[in-house]
């Protein structure tokens, strides 16, 4: 009875977490949108009327940063990054823990980056760098991006959690993607 309450809950953590990662990349979606209209926007006016919007590439540097970020929870939730898969035909059971140390060290390099852009929107934060042309204020952007880089790393922790769960339980894993 236990490992089917076991069994349960990993699945159900492992849904809870693909909804809330799909939920994320949805904004960032959204922020590519924006980011494509006011690009589309401002080529036409360029082309129309010779007078392209004000601030554009200032926009579009903020977005691509949050965009971006939005999507690499639902990419390491979804397992969509390159694997090799050379051992696991081998060995499936050695590949399994090949995946663990891979997903590990994800987290490792997470939890590096995270911090890295704590510090560098501090540093924007101190010196009151801002944009160009709109003057927008440039830490907030780079806080919001290192904030759902930290939500990479829990998700990427979560991952790890379901890789010792189906490893130690003794259950099959659900496939990772083959790209």
């Amino acid at each position: 009875m236990p490992a089917l309450r076991s069994s349960r809950s990993l699945a159900t953590l492992e849904h809870v977490a693909l909804v809330s990662t799909r939920a994320l990349s949805v904004l960032g979606l959204f922020a590519l949108m924006i980011l494509a209209f006011i690009t589309l926007a401002n080529g036409l006016l360029r082309w129309l009327v010779n007078q392209p919007i004000a601030g554009v590439v200032d926009v579009g540097a903020l977005a691509i940063a949050i965009a971006v970020a939005c999507c690499i929870p639902v990419s390491l939730m979804e397992r969509s990054h390159i694997t090799f898969r050379l051992v696991s035909s081998i060995n499936p059971r050695l590949g399994r823990w090949l995946d663990l140390f891979a997903d590990i060290a994800v987290v490792v390099v997470l939890v590096l980056m995270a911090w890295q852009f704590w510090v560098y929107a501090g540093e924007l934060a101190a010196t009151g760098e801002r944009t160009y042309v709109l003057k927008i204020p440039a830490a907030p952007f780079w806080y919001a991006t290192d904030v759902i880089l930290w939500i990479a790393a829990a998700v990427q922790c979560v991952v790890v959690a379901l890789d010792v769960g189906y490893l130690t339980g003794g259950q099959t894993a659900p496939e990772r993607r083959q790209h």
